[in-house]
């Protein structure tokens, strides 16, 4: 299944005119097991085409937990899909994947990471950024169990018009079920070691940079024109237990463009929280039509990314209509989810419209339940989300009191309101979260992990 999700990537990739290779725009590095100790690391990234040409090869440097290096290994890129610029995109961005197969020594924690100079001078919130290389880090753990890092499903969106509410979602997906928790990081120049002078890219009060705990989207209404970076870091969780890092390191445009750009017209429900949310149920035919148009007038085109795509069996299938030939183009989405899709866990769907130049994500809070009417949380034992968490957690309705416990054994009440069950006042770490019903009984238990 990870080979066909990565190659299904490659091949939509490889149906795009070749260019010329560019400065550093972004990149992430996934690691990938094949059998026993034996991984795939990949490189991805980024490249501006009005630079200098892509390094041909790629040196991937691995370390231990103590920081020692214990294997480095250079490859070039993969010729056959590299080198291949952005879809829907008239400026030049390249993307280049670079692939390499690994032997490690013993299970453990272990760290792999890539480096080049520079990054591009006109970035404005680093304070030097022509002396910053671009440092790419991911953390893993090599477990008795298969382990595999998390991937990103939606590729990069480069501009974005200033002055105007843009969501973006690069929604992070772990091929083995662990709880990921994602945040706004700042770029690496070497191993663990943030750029110099780094600040969050100017937003408005009313929408600054944030990203969405559930979903993963980023929304950010800019209020400056220019170059942009900062980094989605995404952490992964295993039984509780802090798995390794992802990284996904980007420079984003931020321009005055004709008008506002690609906008949404859509009409669905939402929970209490204001993520867009669809109930399914088991063996039901479901169809979702969602519109996208431009007021400038230029053509639009649609795609939709997400674990429903590709979950087995019975797929959700994405077509759409009009595309290329009017301000205005319809996205549809049928599913018709088996028992095998039933879970507590909701997917998550992300469609993204672009005119050829901004773009504009929308994203989707799915859950599949096995009756009309069930709330995904009903069935025992119940699962929360977000699972890990810095401020908020949902749990199923009937709940009317929750603690927790640490690992020494002190207890905390959690307090409601209307974003939530809060858990701000905890200190980060581990806790085991118990539910009761509002004449006391015991409702179930999970594992809580608060992040800060």
């Amino acid at each position: 299944m990870k080979k066909c999700i990565l190659l299904s990537l490659f091949g939509l990739l490889s149906l795009v005119p070749k260019l010329q290779a560019t400065h550093l725009m972004g990149g992430d590095i996934i690691v990938q097991q094949l059998s026993g100790l034996t991984y795939l690391v990949q490189l991805t990234t980024y490249r501006d085409t009005m630079g200098i040409p892509m390094q041909t090869t790629a040196t991937f440097t691995f370390k231990n937990s103590s920081g020692t290096t214990i294997l480095t290994t250079t490859t070039g890129y993969d010729t056959i899909i590299s080198g291949n610029t952005l879809p829907m995109y008239p400026y030049g961005v390249e993307v280049y994947f670079f692939r390499d197969t690994v032997t490690l020594p013993s299970t453990g924690t272990f760290s792999v990471g890539w480096s080049d100079c520079c990054r591009n001078g006109a970035i404005l919130n680093l304070s030097s950024p022509l002396s910053e290389s671009m440092f790419l880090q991911t953390d893993f753990t090599v477990d008795s169990i298969p382990n595999s890092t998390p991937f990103f499903l939606v590729p990069a969106a480069i501009f974005l018009p200033v002055n105007t509410p843009w969501q973006y979602n690069p929604l992070p997906f772990d091929p083995d079920g662990d709880s990921l928790y994602w945040s706004i990081s700042s770029p690496l120049n070497g191993w663990n070691t943030p750029c110099a002078g780094f600040t969050i890219p100017p937003g408005s009060s009313a929408n600054p940079i944030t990203i969405n705990p559930i979903t993963g989207t980023i929304s950010w209404t800019a209020t400056t024109t220019g170059n942009f970076v900062f980094t989605v870091l995404v952490d992964e969780y295993r039984n509780g237990v802090h798995f390794g890092s992802i990284r996904r390191d980007m420079q984003f445009i931020v321009v005055t463009p004709n008008g506002q750009g690609p906008q949404w017209n859509v009409n669905i429900p939402t929970d209490s929280l204001g993520n867009l949310h669809i109930n399914l149920v088991q063996f039901s035919s479901y169809q979702l039509n969602v519109m996208g148009y431009n007021p400038s007038g230029a053509p639009l085109y649609m795609q939709a990314y997400g674990e429903p795509f590709f979950t087995q069996p019975n797929p959700a299938v994405f077509t759409m209509q009009g595309q290329g030939i009017n301000d205005t183009v319809l996205g549809h989405i049928s599913w018709s989810p088996t028992a095998a899709q039933v879970r507590q866990t909701p997917y998550i769907l992300v469609i993204r419209i672009s005119d050829g130049y901004l773009t504009q994500d929308l994203s989707l809070v799915v859950t599949v339940s096995a009756t009309v009417g069930e709330d995904v949380f009903d069935s025992k034992p119940f699962r929360l989300f977000p699972n890990p968490a810095s401020s908020y957690i949902q749990l199923p309705a009937e709940v009317e009191n929750a603690t927790v416990m640490d690992a020494s054994g002190r207890h905390y009440a959690l307090r409601k309101d209307a974003s939530g069950w809060s858990v701000e006042a905890l200190p980060a770490g581990g806790y085991h979260l118990q539910a009761f019903g509002s004449k006391g009984e015991y409702l179930g238990s999970e594992k809580l992990i608060r992040v800060p």
